[in-house]
């Protein structure tokens, strides 16, 4: 489909990673599918291993999408997604957390590798591509490196650093909108 844009945020699905900072790009989907309920639109399960709703508001067809499978794993909705909506890895947008951005910061790149990140590494393994953008929302890592870094992904923010949180994801919310309606080289020089 031309002018068809897919938008993906990754995480892992259930009530006990809900709010994790693992949890960073299904918050931001989530996000944008709040700004856009003016329709009442809302995330439907599809047969595929995804859920997906359509973003209104939007002078192109903007699909948003929650992989219901785990984050390390997600690659494979992601291919499902872009089979059923025919469209290319060019046409998507990966949101994930990012442990080496600072708490509050993102980034967007049109393509580059995992850095490290499995739900990012099993996109481009199913995709046989490194060759899509790709927004990555800041957790932060301690001073004092955590020697468990999976529990450190899969815990909460408290306190003031859950404010910050929300302020990046609400930022991120608004970079998505803008890589769909004024592509990725504009929001790349606003938001990097």
């Amino acid at each position: 489909m031309h002018g068809v844009k897919l938008i993906v945020g990754l995480g892992n699905p259930g009530k006990k990673y809900e709010h994790t900072r693992h949890n960073a790009g299904f918050l931001v989907v989530d996000a944008l599918l709040e700004a856009s309920r003016k329709n009442g639109k809302a995330f439907e399960k599809r047969k595929g291993s995804y859920q997906v709703a359509i973003l209104s508001d939007c002078l192109e067809k903007v699909f948003i999408a929650k992989p219901t499978a785990f984050m390390n794993v997600s690659g494979q909705s992601v291919k499902d997604l872009i089979v059923e909506y025919n469209i290319s890895p060019s046409q998507i947008l990966i949101v994930v957390d990012d442990i080496y951005l600072p708490l509050g910061k993102i980034r967007i790149r049109s393509r580059g590798t995992s850095g490290g990140h499995n739900g990012i590494q099993s996109v481009i393994d199913c995709l046989g591509t490194s060759s899509f953008a790709r927004l990555r929302v800041g957790i932060g890592l301690p001073n004092d490196r955590p020697k468990d870094l999976a529990g450190y992904v899969l815990s909460e923010f408290h306190g003031t650093e859950y404010k910050d949180f929300i302020a990046s994801i609400e930022r991120a919310r608004d970079a998505c909108l803008d890589w769909v309606y004024h592509g990725l080289h504009k929001v790349m020089g606003k938001y990097n």
